[in-house]
């Protein structure tokens, strides 16, 4: 009886033993279809089917709910559909008066999922076009999309994003609607990636960052003409750590709000915080700061690249951003300048 009870037990722990390797393994495949994702650059293209008279209209953030959708795309000769969730989210662009089309988040189902692109995927943000007549607001999209990619460049630290051309189709009205948008990576799946974990640490000083990371933050929203952002505000900033009592780290977002983009509302938005200094960074030795502008002159070639082959946007906008990079970096060639500009007109 005892040996019969033994051969259980075995058989017992080695099953399970088998169904968690086997579990590890799945995770392992879901976590690598997930990050392959954002490894592409190819612009996936996806028709969206839902309510979206209904979707428009659930503005309010502490009663929207989610919306019942899917989405269709071809794999080869083949056509998939993954059942989703869609609500509207974001602030200032959650607004009717200010977009028109607000922002999105879709919720996936694990097993909806499974075997197809969104594999891996839990919840996405799709930076949308804000307003549907506007092909100046489809432009300031595309430019928002190239700043992350630019970040990329600067930090493995930072959101990945993937361009989409997205078809809207009303499921009640038959309307269809044809833009580019882009879907942001999740913050926590960021965090997996690096092996790190986020935090939510209000009224922290940029003092209690990692330097080298800060000015990176500091330099790269001073090149792209952006004061929308703020440490102990937790502003367009997630902070990031990968121990316990080790200091943060910050990774920015949300950049419509920047010269770069040049979004329509910007100016009225910002209003006087434009005519103030562009940067908020804090004072540092000209030691740090020389070894910061190092790695940024390192990346000069890298963030012209990216612009000029950013062929969605048209040649006249591509220009235009690759103008404000130039005069980003006259500042970085000119000790006098970058002294006055980073440690003169530094937060105190």
């Amino acid at each position: 009886m005892k040996i019969a009870f033994f051969i259980l037990c075995l058989f017992i722990t080695c099953s399970n033993s088998a169904t968690n390797e086997l579990d590890a393994l799945v995770k392992e495949r879901i976590k690598e279809s997930a990050n392959r994702f954002f490894e592409s650059n190819d612009v996936l293209q996806i028709s969206v089917k839902a309510d979206f008279k209904a979707i428009r209209a659930d503005r309010d953030r502490s009663t929207n709910e989610y919306h019942t959708a899917s989405i269709e795309y071809t794999d080869g000769d083949d056509t998939l559909n993954v059942p989703v969730k869609i609500k509207t989210r974001g602030n200032f662009r959650l607004k009717e008066e200010n977009c028109d089309f607000p922002p999105l988040r879709f919720k996936f189902k694990t097993r909806d999922a499974i075997n197809t692109a969104f594999e891996g995927q839990d919840k996405l943000k799709l930076v949308t076009h804000c307003r549907d007549t506007s092909q100046t607001m489809q432009e300031t999209m595309l430019r928002e999309f190239l700043v992350y990619r630019l970040y990329n460049n600067i930090s493995e630290r930072s959101l990945r994003v993937r361009l989409v051309k997205v078809k809207y189709i009303d499921i009640n009205y038959g309307e269809e609607l044809n833009k580019y948008g882009f879907f942001i990576e999740s913050i926590e799946q960021m965090a997996e990636r690096l092996g790190l974990e986020e935090i939510e640490m209000a009224n922290l000083t940029q003092e209690q960052l990692i330097e080298d990371n800060i000015l990176q933050v500091a330099l790269f929203n001073y090149m792209i003409g952006n004061t929308d952002w703020s440490i102990p505000k937790l502003h367009n900033v997630a902070l990031l750590r990968d121990e316990r009592h080790a200091p943060p780290i910050a990774v920015p977002y949300d950049f419509d709000m920047s010269e770069f983009v040049d979004a329509c509302y910007m100016k009225v938005y910002m209003g006087r915080e434009l005519i103030e200094s562009r940067y908020k960074g804090k004072k540092v030795s000209i030691d740090a700061l020389e070894k910061a502008i190092a790695h940024y002159q390192a990346k000069k070639n890298d963030l012209v690249t990216t612009v000029l082959e950013f062929e969605p946007l048209d040649l006249k906008s591509r220009q235009e951003c690759i103008k404000l990079i130039d005069s980003f970096y006259h500042v970085l060639a000119d000790r006098q300048a970058y002294r006055k500009a980073f440690i003169a007109e530094a937060v105190k």
